[in-house]
C-alpha cells in the first residue's frame, strides 16, 4: 500500500479550511475501507465540509452491503483492497442494491486493468490515496451530480482497452476506435465537463493544441460539436454509468 495522504483539513497551508460549493445540497457518504485508522481519519476530514455527511463506515464487505441496504446514501467511497474481498465485486453488489448510488474508488493499489472493469460496472470516480482531500471531495461532489471524476489518462487507457479487446462495446459509436490515445484523453476531459483551457492546463498543452485535438475528434466521430462527441462517448460508457453488454 502506498502512504495514505487523503485525510487533510484546515492547517497552516489552508487557514480558512475547506469551503463548500455555494448552496450545495448535503451529500450522504458511506466510507468502505478495511483500514480503520484511515477510515476514521477520513470521516473526521469529510466532517469539515458542511455539504458532506458521513452516514456510515464499513471495514468489511458484509458490513458495507448491510449499510447500503439500510441507510439513505448518495456516494460510496470504496477501497478496492478490502481484506479477503474483491472491491469490484463489492461495487457490483452495491449497485445491485442501489442502482443510483455513485461509487468513488479511493485506493492505494495500482489500477492496471481494473479501471476498465470499474467503468463497465458503473464506477464514476477514481482517486488515488496519495491525492489531496480536496481532490477526493471534488470527486464526491462531481459524482453526486452525475459527473465522471476519473483521471483523464486512466479514462483514456480504459477506452483504448475496451476498443481493442471488446470492440462490440463501441458498436454504433462511429470512429471511436480510430481516436489516438491523446484524442481519447481529450475526449475523456470533455466528458468530465472540462473547458478547453482546463484541458490544456491538465495536459500541459496550449489551447490551440487542444482545439486541434477537438477538431480531429469531431472529424473522426463525424459530428459537428463537442456536445455530440460527448454524447457518443457516453453511449460508449465513458460517463461511468456502465457500458452496454455485448
Amino acid at each position: 500500500m502506498v502512504e495514505h495522504a487523503l485525510p487533510r483539513g484546515p492547517g497552516p497551508s489552508n487557514p480558512v479550511g475547506p469551503q463548500p460549493e455555494p448552496m450545495a445540497a448535503t451529500v450522504r457518504v458511506l466510507i468502505v475501507d478495511d483500514h480503520e485508522v484511515f477510515a476514521d481519519a477520513l470521516t473526521v476530514c469529510l466532517g469539515d465540509y458542511p455539504d458532506l455527511e458521513v452516514v456510515g463506515v464499513a471495514t468489511t464487505a458484509s458490513r458495507c452491503l448491510a449499510l447500503v441496504a439500510a441507510v439513505d446514501l448518495d456516494i460510496v467511497v470504496l477501497d478496492l483492497a478490502l481484506a479477503g474481498e474483491d472491491g469490484l465485486t463489492v461495487a457490483r453488489e452495491v449497485l445491485a442494491l442501489r442502482p443510483y448510488a455513485g461509487i468513488v474508488v479511493a485506493t492505494g493499489i495500482e489500477p492496471d486493468g481494473q479501471v476498465v472493469d470499474a467503468v463497465q460496472l458503473g464506477v464514476r470516480g477514481w482517486v488515488p490515496k496519495t491525492a489531496s482531500a480536496e481532490t477526493l471531495v471534488d470527486a464526491i461532489r462531481g459524482v453526486s451530480r452525475g459527473e465522471t471524476r476519473i483521471p483523464a489518462q486512466l479514462l483514456a487507457n480504459a477506452l483504448m482497452s475496451m476498443s481493442r479487446d471488446r470492440p462490440e462495446l463501441l458498436a454504433g459509436s462511429v470512429g471511436m476506435s480510430e481516436l489516438t490515445g491523446r484524442e481519447l484523453e481529450v475526449l475523456g476531459c470533455l466528458v468530465e465537463g472540462m473547458s478547453r483551457t482546463e484541458i490544456g492546463d491538465l495536459l500541459h498543452v496550449s489551447p490551440n493544441t487542444v482545439r486541434t485535438h477537438v477538431q480531429s475528434i469531431l472529424h473522426k466521430l463525424q459530428v459537428h460539436s463537442a456536445l455530440a462527441a460527448v454524447s457518443i462517448a457516453r453511449r460508449a460508457g465513458v460517463n461511468g454509468v456502465g457500458v452496454p453488454a455485448g
